[in-house]
């Protein structure tokens, strides 16, 4: 189990990976999991977050986005971990019927993929679950971290910031090619793009994604510069 520790303090272990990443991020007696990945992980989901909470509850589950591959966890992480699930106030009504539509692709592959999988209803369909809290642009989580709109490849895309150390930031830039933070799956690039700028103005060294490794710094600003991101 890969894990960051921030310089204050903050412990964040990557619980998930593979399709899909989600991490545990833990200061003192307050634990946030963020995003918890396809249906078919529960078992190894629960058997970390048993591992590492001690048996106890979560503070607080951050979902950033409501694609399924992010969120399929969510309803049984809320019951069974008493969590309190944030998200932004744009994804709410998705969550709440159990089912978000897909991005667009940004190449053409991607784009052939999107079309197809637009076809099969059953891949975005997921146990719907109420939100605890909606945010907006920007919020306070706790006294070490924050919440950003980070949008781009979903409208309510955000991320967490812990520490302006280590920003958690689901499919607000990709991790799966060392030369590239590309996303194959944006609604909006422009937006997608301005997300990165906003990221890199955070001061953050270390970047970890939904999908794939961490992102370096040095990667994203040379990614805002081959795009002229300001």
């Amino acid at each position: 189990m890969k894990k960051w520790l921030t310089k204050g303090g903050s412990i964040i272990s990557q619980i998930g990976q593979g399709r899909g990443n989600s991490y545990l991020v833990q200061d003192g007696d307050i634990s946030v999991l963020v995003d918890t990945g396809l249906k078919g992980s529960r078992n190894d989901l629960k058997a970390k977050l048993d591992d590492l909470l001690g048996g106890g509850d979560l503070s607080w589950l951050v979902l950033t986005h409501t694609h399924y591959d992010h969120v399929e966890n969510a309803a049984w992480v809320k019951e069974h971990y008493n969590a309190q699930i944030i998200l932004h106030q744009a994804e709410a009504d998705y969550l709440k019927k159990g089912s978000s539509p897909l991005p667009k692709g940004t190449n053409l592959l991607a784009s052939l993929v999107e079309k197809i999988g637009g076809k099969i209803t059953s891949f975005s369909v997921y146990d719907p679950v109420d939100p605890d809290l909606l945010v907006d642009d920007e919020y306070q989580l706790t006294p070490k971290s924050y919440l950003m709109h980070t949008p781009g490849h979903t409208e309510g895309s955000i991320s967490l910031i812990v520490d302006d150390e280590v920003a958690l930031v689901g499919d607000a830039m990709f991790g799966v090619f060392w030369w590239s933070i590309f996303l194959p799956f944006a609604d909006n690039v422009p937006l997608m793009k301005k997300s990165w700028g906003e990221l890199a103005r955070t001061g953050c060294k270390t970047y970890l994604p939904g999908h794939g490794t961490e992102n370096t710094r040095e990667l994203l600003i040379k990614q805002c510069n081959k795009y002229k991101v300001v």
